[in-house]
């Protein structure tokens, strides 16, 4: 299995284990062939996902889009894994049509209907997928697994990867690498019960399936209050959740809260453990508890700690990843009343800490 090296992100320098190459956060321009300015999407796409493939392009994906919606560029009718291609090397950028379809064949014979919420993460030379269905049969949210050697796909071989026996949902999966072992953080409602949800992390085998002995609580509803603020229905809902680490050798896990269709749907950053398993949940930050870490300023938002590129309604499910010379960037959607769109902005960070720009 391949050794990862772990970039590490930290107050002002963004440095990597394995090359003397140091970035400086906030001072990357495009004179360093680095993007720097927030790029929005005019492809409606929820719960995107980024991942960079192999040739240096950078690949979105995001929750399953009807036949006629959208730009195309290469693919016509029902997408079950929307792809964006955009962008090369430092060099983010968003797309704005879709070029293919990730999982042409649908969940896998377990599940049935559209896919919410795919997370890809290249592990050695394969790429793993992990997604939302619903099971066959019984309509119980739950989550997949596929596999590509390319990040544009086919993904293959679509198995059930967690279905909670109780009923309660297993969603919004995002995996990540550190050091040589792969993890996942997901929605895990069968760490509490209704009307409260959680969110849980637990390290795979090489070939992505769950040790499920290693399965850790990473942050529960009842941790913060700002997920029932004026919300709708019964759920008190985090989920969308995405892991990443700073140099000051914490890992830190964003989340979303509320009610996805309302301005108020936000973002929380929460800081874990020194590992990638926390041995406690995470705690939010920025009187994290009351408020999100990200969210939309204007009327009808939760008053954030910070607001972010465009201050669009509704931004959530941010997913952090890197750029090839390890830069991290967000990708996150917002809602214009009807449908999501997805915004890509840099990460950075200053004495207040982290902002998107």
């Amino acid at each position: 299995m391949r050794k990862w090296t772990t970039r590490l992100l930290v107050a002002g320098v963004l440095a990597t284990t394995a090359a003397a190459a140091v970035v400086a956060v906030g001072t990357a321009s495009a004179a360093d062939g680095v993007s720097t300015a927030a790029a929005e999407s005019t492809f409606p796409l929820a719960d995107p996902d980024t991942v960079q493939a192999k040739d240096g392009s950078y690949v979105t994906y995001g929750t399953s889009v009807g036949a006629g919606v959208g730009a195309r560029c290469g693919v016509t009718g029902h997408l079950f894994v929307p792809v964006l291609v955009h962008g090369s090397g430092n060099t983010v950028g968003v797309g704005t049509c879709a070029s293919a379809d990730a999982l042409p064949n649908g969940p896998g014979s377990w599940a049935e209907g559209n896919v919410w919420a795919p997370g890809v993460v290249r592990f050695g030379d394969t790429y793993f997928m992990y997604y939302t269905a619903s099971k066959r049969g019984s309509g119980q949210k739950c989550l997949g697994r596929a596999v590509s050697g390319s990040a544009r796909g086919p993904f293959t071989n679509p198995v059930e990867w967690a279905c909670p026996g109780s009923g309660r949902w297993a969603i919004d999966a995002n995996p990540f690498v550190s050091g040589s072992s792969m993890y996942v953080a997901y929605r895990d409602d069968a760490i509490t019960s209704y009307p409260e949800t959680g969110i849980s992390i637990v390290r795979t085998h090489s070939n992505g399936m769950a040790d499920w002995d290693t399965r850790r609580d990473a942050l529960k509803s009842t941790d913060i209050g700002w997920e029932t603020i004026r919300m709708s229905g019964g759920t008190h809902v985090v989920e969308n959740p995405s892991m990443f680490k700073s140099a000051d050798g914490y890992w830190y896990l964003a989340y979303s809260g509320n009610n996805w269709d309302s301005a108020r749907y936000a973002t929380g950053i929460a800081r874990c453990g020194t590992g990638p398993l926390p041995s406690t949940r995470c705690t939010p930050r920025q009187n994290g508890g009351e408020r999100p870490y990200f969210g939309y300023t204007g009327t009808g938002g939760l008053n954030p700690y910070r607001g972010l590129p465009g201050n669009h309604p509704g931004p959530g499910g941010m997913d952090f990843f890197q750029a090839a010379n390890g830069q991290y960037h967000a990708v996150y959607h917002w809602w214009n009343g009807s449908r999501r769109f997805p915004i890509v902005a840099t990460v950075l960070r200053n004495d207040g800490g982290f902002y998107l720009s």
